[in-house]
């Protein structure tokens, strides 16, 4: 008899430590510095943040950095669970549950200096090569703007590298990804480009859960309540200024 209590024990121990186990999310992200990058601290600024919601909302992940075609592939067909930054679109809602935003990114043109190029309408840049990401979800009116060669590249330095070497007129992405972008990889051409004035647009970065996945719904959730309580806490201004992230 003696045995018994601590064999009931030992049962409860195994039963709280399942229970708290944390469930683990597969996440993929494409390279995307600083916001994705395997070399920075905390994997870059979205990864890190995104870390450390799904952390305090009890979830563990397991990050997988592919390209980004094939990270919308595997996440419409379950391979992963979540899209750590992605902008939304109709199509791609049809298949993966957005959270709210949490960041915004200031999407602008970058040309080579001297070329006498201005933007104020997509009238403006009429009949010029755009070098652009295959597959992302620049800003709509951009994507539906008629007129514009949009030249897709499978990454942001092969745009680039085209730009300076006057393959193309001008490249889209985020402001701070394009300066990180070209200080990194094309350093002896960086003061060679400038940015137009004009922002193409403010698009929004969000996660999103595959929609294969039957708990997407919750999941999402509490992204939503945790990082609000973490902006209300402190902690996400925290992470931002370890990261010198400066919206």
């Amino acid at each position: 008899m003696s045995k018994l209590p601590k064999l009931s024990l030992a049962a409860m121990l195994l039963f709280f430590a399942l229970a708290a186990r944390a469930e683990q999310l597969r996440v993929v992200a494409d390279e995307w510095p600083p916001y994705v990058d395997p070399s920075a601290a905390g994997g870059g600024l979205a990864i890190d943040l995104v870390s450390a919601v799904f952390s305090r909302a009890g979830y563990t992940t397991q990050l997988t950095v592919d390209d980004w075609s094939r990270d919308l592939e595997g996440a419409s067909i379950g391979v992963y669970d979540v899209v750590a930054n992605i902008w939304y679109t109709d199509e791609r809602a049809q298949y993966l549950d957005y959270s709210d935003p949490y960041l915004v990114n200031d999407v602008r043109f970058v040309k080579r200096k001297g070329t006498d190029i201005e933007f104020e309408d997509y009238g403006d840049i009429r009949g010029l090569r755009i070098g652009m990401v295959k597959n992302y979800g620049y800003p709509s009116g951009f994507l539906r703007a008629g007129g514009l060669l949009k030249i897709a590249n499978d990454t942001l330095v092969e745009a680039l590298t085209e730009l300076v070497e006057g393959q193309c007129d001008l490249v889209i992405d985020d402001k701070y990804v394009l300066e990180y972008t070209a200080k990194k990889y094309l350093p002896e051409s960086e003061n060679r480009l400038e940015f137009l004035p004009r922002p193409v647009g403010l698009e929004q970065l969000h996660i999103a859960v595959s929609k294969a996945n039957p708990h997407h719904a919750r999941i999402v959730d509490d992204f939503n309540r945790t990082l609000k309580a973490m902006k209300n806490d402190g902690t996400y201004g925290r992470i931002l200024d370890a990261h010198h992230y400066r919206p």
